[in-house]
């Protein structure tokens, strides 16, 4: 769709193997420090890179989005219809392969956010489906008598963070190109190529 940054990425990032690096954007009006860099993985239907303006809040902060633009959720195609492109198909594997990718990569992240918003009175800033996947940094469950004493502002404050919203800052783009490689790498070992290895004894 002319004018979405979405669609602009998607047009750009082709499909790439993931046993290597995304080859250079084909374009490059994008806000630094968007580059291949940030592309964690590209297939027919999806594409997972790095947020340029990560959440203050988050040890990780990804966006998930479908090449095909779709301005809400509730626009998906109905599956095994005509148009039915398997964004549905792809999405119900890609989030859980998303967050075993941040929690086995990174020490002390265990806990992560999935957060999708649905128009404006929702959220949505970009009219183009997206996923936040935002891993969190470790807290103590102890009882710390500090977290039992803080006030309702406090606390809604923090439910505000965690649901996507809070301070926010420009992404680095040598942690970025970091981040990447150790999640490209963690896909590779640990999804794709079990997924060839099945694929390639289908066929014996």
């Amino acid at each position: 769709m002319a004018g979405c940054i979405f669609c602009a990425i998607a047009a750009s990032v082709p499909v790439f193997d993931p046993t290597s690096s995304p080859s250079p954007l084909e374009q490059e009006f994008y806000p630094a420090p968007f580059t291949q860099h940030n592309v964690i993985l590209s297939t027919q239907t999806y594409i997972a890179f790095l947020d340029i303006q990560p959440l203050v809040s988050s040890a990780c902060h990804i966006l998930l989005i479908p090449r095909r633009h779709y301005e809400r959720i509730s626009d998906f195609p109905k599956p095994g219809t005509n148009d039915d492109d398997g964004v549905n198909r792809d999405l119900g594997w890609l989030l859980p392969v998303l967050g075993s990718a941040l929690r086995d990569s990174f020490r002390d992240i265990t806990d992560f956010n999935i957060v999708q918003n649905n128009g404006p009175a929702a959220g949505q800033v970009v009219p183009h489906v997206h996923i936040h996947i935002i891993a969190r940094p470790a807290i103590s469950t102890s009882n710390d008598p500090l977290q039992s004493s803080t006030t309702i502002t406090q606390r809604l404050e923090y439910a505000s963070l965690i649901f996507g919203k809070g301070p926010r800052s420009d992404l680095d783009p040598e942690a970025a190109r970091n981040t990447c490689d150790v999640l490209r790498t963690y896909l590779y070992h640990n999804y794709w190529r079990n997924k060839r290895q099945r694929m390639e004894s289908s066929k014996l």
